[in-house]
């Protein structure tokens, strides 16, 4: 059967035409045979009339609507499509449509050349096209079934991953088909809980619907995985799920979510690794109101970074007059606004969206911006943040030049084109800063509470969180790569914990928070409890389908501890002085924390741009260890 299928793919499209469409008027003049005129002619008259007789007699009633079919398929493109996806709507309802023509062709034809036609006969007659269309499609359908099978046989390699969809509705079924052309996978099961599906079949795999059997399979197969094909399913439910199977440790990956799939950013052919979005426990976040949105007009600084571009996501579904994405990154801004552009035309939406390349250090630049838009509220989130980047004593300069006179400039020209609401992203690390980052974080954030003393139209305010995850710099992608790569795990210590919290969960809640800003505050975001980083290396390590070794010696993935970086703290804070404030938003609270006189920034700024000109990162740090509560360069 193989030499048969190579021989017939090398031949050219010409000859493969030629031969596909003769296949098809084989089967009509077939089925014209079996179940037209010919063989009830035959029969009828005990043989005296020859089924040869028939077919030279009538061939005019088969030949005109077979041609007639061939013709209106070809037409609608029905032999542009390749066999192997024979099954898709497009070519079931062409070839549907053809093969009716074909039948009822025929019958007209039939009915047409009888002078005195009964109500009998015309009913027959119709009847029996009814009959060659069904006929006719299911032959049409059998040779190209046949055809498959020559041309495209189903073989997996001796060495293919078993793999399991959880989920057999139209997702799980979309994935079957890819798999189905992947050598190196073998399906061995659906796994569904839906009663309706539990013990049934889909192309003879078969649906199963306890965990008990998921473990029988992965006691049976050797690096069995999970592929979840449910993108509707709901966040908790999803965990609930995933929880399960990490205490069966089978290694789970996923397909993209609707929204990736919807704006064609993904495919469901994209497998791809969980993140810890999956693992997390879920919060509840108050419903985002963003007032007279359809009037204002938003600037969102770093709009192609992690927190950046899902603000602009958020924005974008209340129909602002306005956004600008202000980025650094000519990639990330082409992205961002690509994603935007797309999100408006599937929303038919009003906004106008300015992609706009530059420099928050640039104050010419921001200066042009502001005199061309009449800008209402700024989301600032462009930042150098990679914590072991800006220890490096190189980068030292630029990043507090970047972080803290950067967002000194856009502050002021924000004031100065009077803009009613300035948002400052900040972070935990600028609580009692053990690294440069923070410490230009914090002073980032004194610059701004000093500026809005100065009591002006524009209230300016900071939100200060904890770790992103799946945000550029996070550890989950280097834990997964090395998971892959047979491990170990590498982290800074057992004990090391830290804040999570999803991206649009952070992003929903800076909005919210410039929302309701007065001017002035510190907000802090309730992110839960903290968690030990070793944890989530263990359920990354379970939820890959390996276990744990406790030594190096011991089968599975060590981890190892490599010991704290520079600059780097046990536990994060959120909070420097005094205690929470509540505010109407229970996952929000403020802070009022002490900072400098305006005379004090003013040197503070004056200093620091100095130091930066003749790249003084002793003078820098000086600085930073004066103003700053808690840092101490080392």
């Amino acid at each position: 059967m193989n030499v048969i299928g190579n021989r017939l793919s090398s031949l050219n499209r010409k000859t493969k035409l030629a031969i596909i469409v003769s296949s098809d008027l084989i089967m009509a003049l077939t089925a014209w045979i079996i179940f037209g005129p010919p063989l009830i002619n035959a029969v009828g008259t005990n043989f005296s009339i020859t089924i040869l007789d028939t077919v030279l007699n009538q061939f005019f009633q088969f030949f005109f609507p077979a041609v007639l079919a061939v013709l209106f398929m070809n037409f609608f493109g029905f032999y542009r499509s390749i066999i192997r996806f024979f099954d898709s709507v497009d070519s079931i309802m062409v070839s549907i449509f053809g093969s009716m023509i074909f039948g009822f062709g025929w019958s007209l034809i039939y009915l047409s050349q009888i002078t005195q036609a009964t109500s009998t006969i015309f009913f027959v007659a119709i009847l029996q096209g009814f009959v060659l269309s069904v006929m006719f499609y299911a032959l049409l359908n059998t040779t190209r079934d046949i055809a498959k099978l020559i041309l495209y046989p189903y073989t997996i390699e001796d060495t293919a991953n078993p793999v399991v969809i959880y989920g057999a509705g139209a997702a799980g079924k979309e994935l079957m088909q890819t798999i189905l052309l992947d050598r190196t996978k073998n399906l061995v099961a659906f796994f569904d809980d839906s009663k309706d599906l539990k013990n049934r079949l889909i192309n003879n795999i078969p649906i199963y619907g306890s965990m008990e059997k998921l473990k029988s399979l992965r006691d049976n197969n050797n690096n069995l995985e999970v592929l979840l094909a449910i993108p509707s399913l709901e966040s908790e439910k999803r965990r609930d799920v995933i929880a399960k199977l990490e205490k069966l440790k089978i290694s789970v990956r996923t397909v993209p979510a609707f929204h990736e799939l919807i704006f064609d950013s993904k495919k469901m052919s994209d497998i791809q690794n969980l993140s810890l979005d999956d693992l997390l426990p879920p919060r509840e976040i108050d419903n985002l109101t963003v007032n007279n949105s359809e009037s204002r007009e938003f600037l969102v600084t770093g709009a192609g970074g992690s927190i950046g571009s899902e603000i602009v996501r958020q924005l974008i579904n209340y129909n602002p007059k306005k956004i600008i994405l202000f980025e650094i990154s000519e990639f990330n801004l082409f992205k961002i606004f690509e994603e935007i552009k797309a999100l408006i035309k599937e929303k038919d939406l009003g906004t106008e969206i300015y992609p706009i390349l530059g420099d928050i250090k640039d104050r010419n630049h921001l200066r042009r911006i502001f005199n061309s838009h009449d800008i209402d509220t700024i989301y600032h989130a462009a930042a150098y943040k990679h914590v072991p980047l800006v220890e490096d004593v190189n980068n030292i300069s630029k990043s507090i030049e970047n972080n803290l006179l950067g967002t000194f400039n856009l502050a002021e020209e924000s004031i100065s084109a009077k803009v009613k609401s300035f948002v400052l992203i900040s972070t935990d690390k600028a609580v009692r800063p053990k690294n440069i980052m923070g410490a230009t974080k914090r002073l980032a954030e004194i610059a701004i509470q000093v500026l809005n003393d100065k009591k002006l139209i524009t209230k300016l305010c900071m939100v200060r969180f904890g770790n992103v995850i799946n945000s550029s710099g996070s550890v989950i992608p280097l834990f997964l790569d090395q998971i892959a790569n047979g491990g170990p795990v590498t982290i800074t210590h057992k004990d090391v914990e830290r804040y999570f919290m999803t991206i649009p969960e952070a992003s929903n809640l800076v909005l919210q928070a410039g929302e309701m800003s007065k001017g002035g505050e510190v907000f802090i975001l309730d992110m839960g409890e903290q968690m030990k980083v070793i944890d989530i290396a263990r359920k990354l390590i379970h939820l890959s389908g390996r276990s744990v070794a406790e030594t190096s010696n011991r089968e599975g993935i060590e981890i190892i501890e490599v010991g704290l970086r520079d600059g780097e703290k046990m536990f994060e804070e959120l909070l420097i002085s005094g205690n929470e404030e509540k505010t109407s938003n229970s996952r929000i609270f403020k802070s009022n924390e002490s900072f400098v006189t305006n005379e004090e920034l003013n040197e503070i700024i004056k200093d620091m741009s100095d130091a930066i000109i003749k790249n003084d990162t002793n003078k820098i740090t000086e600085i930073m260890t004066k103003y700053v509560d808690g840092f101490k360069y080392e």
